[in-house]
């Protein structure tokens, strides 16, 4: 018997599936198809359902707070790195963890919890944390924790700071800028408000929204 050793197919679509799903989505494929071309062209798609529950569970904790986030991935010719658009479907939150108002551990038990939650076209796209009064951004821990944990060009890193009303959106391992970030299905963007170019029920923000 002869083993080979080949990494499980990833449940990519490709970027036309996007059209046709519902309005919010058909407009999420309009604000990326001017990027389509550009290979850092990539559009993170935050659906109301997965903004709900992170920042319902952010909102709760004084110290910061995490977890994992579940989404469909489209891209070019079924290649991980030719991502186009990331749908972010779930928020998982950790519920084994050691925080401080400065740091957040999150213990192995979320993977389990993020795979017991998963659908046919999902996977873990990323991960989600809060930085409480301390404003949205990525840390050089934070950075770090991209690069080892979450290196792929769909990998999406989010961050919330729940008191200030802020945001961010990094993706791929060098925690770089989306061309945009979408809020879809009438989502307010934890900053407040409706975000600036909505279309078709979503809001259009640029990078670092």
């Amino acid at each position: 018997m002869r083993w080979v050793d080949q990494s499980p197919r990833l449940p990519l679509q490709p970027v036309a599936a996007v059209a046709g799903r519902d309005a919010q989505l058909d407009a999420v494929l309009a604000a990326a198809s001017d990027t389509a071309r550009d290979a850092d062209g990539i559009t993170v798609a935050i659906e109301r359902a997965a903004l709900d529950a992170a920042l319902a569970h952010l909102g709760q904790h004084a110290d910061e707070q995490g977890g994992l986030l579940l989404g469909e991935v489209f891209a070019e010719d079924d290649d991980p790195a030719a991502t186009r658009v990331i749908l972010v479907t779930q928020a998982v939150p950790s519920r084994d963890f050691d925080s401080t108002g400065m740091s957040l551990r999150m213990e192995a038990g979320v993977w389990s919890d993020a795979r017991a939650r998963l659908g046919a076209r999902e996977l873990v796209v990323g991960w989600y944390h809060s930085h409480p009064d301390l404003g949205a951004f990525f840390s050089g821990i934070d950075r770090r924790t991209q690069r080892a944990f979450f290196p792929h060009a769909y990998s999406v890193g989010w961050v919330v700071d729940p008191l200030r009303g802020e945001a961010a959106v990094f993706v791929g391992a060098e925690s770089g800028d989306p061309a945009r970030v979408v809020y879809c299905d009438g989502a307010v963007p934890p900053a407040g408000g409706a975000a600036a170019g909505g279309v078709d029920g979503c809001g259009a923000e640029g990078a670092g929204a």
